[in-house]
């Protein structure tokens, strides 16, 4: 039978983790606690079930729910290490622009040079700048029996103040040495053109178009109209 150490026969110490008091008598036996490092980097802490140390786990972004028009970056966290101890992770994001798209109803125009707007707006949602497409198409009907110059135009006015810039889409040109029958003729052109757009809060974006230009005086437009507006963006840089 192996017999314990008497009081007085072994020395048990402190350590820099260990800290002991009491003698090891029966009336004051001896307690070991564990010495937490008091910095506030240090996780680990006595708890009454025993040392505990949390573990964070980073959790990725659920790509299917979260990639849309509302989310700028998306993060992704993956577990490298297996069940190995410590954890190693690797973490990495890729940019899901904010984006969308606006659609209108055709208008007609009328010839006096003025913008007209249309019913496709788009709102760009934050800060940050913006690549921004406009697209539409124009269309001139017109009898020219002397002589027609007319032509359609269509921009993206921000905020119902400032066109950014117009593009032409279609021109009706026909002369005549002298009036005659007369000439009937429609024409068709469509454009797009790209910009980027600088926002410090938000943004609002209409497309106008304009008709403008000479007809004469036995000639008749029959219809001047801008058709299918559209405009789409997507947030490229904050």
């Amino acid at each position: 039978m192996t017999v314990p150490p008497q009081p007085g026969q072994t020395d048990i110490v402190s350590t820099p983790c260990i800290q002991v008091t009491g003698t090891g008598r029966r009336n004051d036996p001896y307690e070991l606690e564990p010495v937490v490092n008091p910095d506030d980097c240090n996780a680990l802490r006595c708890t009454p079930e025993g040392l505990l140390v949390p573990r964070t786990v980073p959790s990725g972004i659920d790509r299917g729910a979260n990639i849309g028009a509302a989310r700028s970056v998306d993060i992704d966290v993956t577990d490298t290490g297996g069940d190995n101890c410590p954890d190693t992770w690797t973490i990495g994001a890729r940019l899901t622009p904010v984006y969308g798209q606006a659609a209108g109803q055709n208008r007609t125009l009328p010839v006096n040079g003025e913008w007209t707007p249309t019913d496709c707006v788009a709102t760009l949602p934050e800060p940050g700048v913006y690549q921004v497409t406009a697209m539409a198409v124009g269309q001139i009907c017109a009898i020219a029996r002397f002589s027609t110059n007319v032509w359609v135009s269509f921009g993206l006015q921000r905020d119902n103040e400032t066109v950014l810039r117009g593009y032409g889409l279609v021109q009706h040109q026909y002369g005549f040495p002298a009036a005659g029958n007369g000439y009937q003729a429609c024409h068709v052109g469509q454009g797009s053109f790209t910009v980027n757009v600088v926002v410090g809060d938000r943004a609002t974006l209409r497309i106008v178009a304009v008709a403008e230009g000479r007809v004469a005086e036995n000639s008749t437009v029959q219809r001047a109209e801008v058709r299918a507006p559209r405009i789409t963006w997507h947030k490229i840089s904050d």
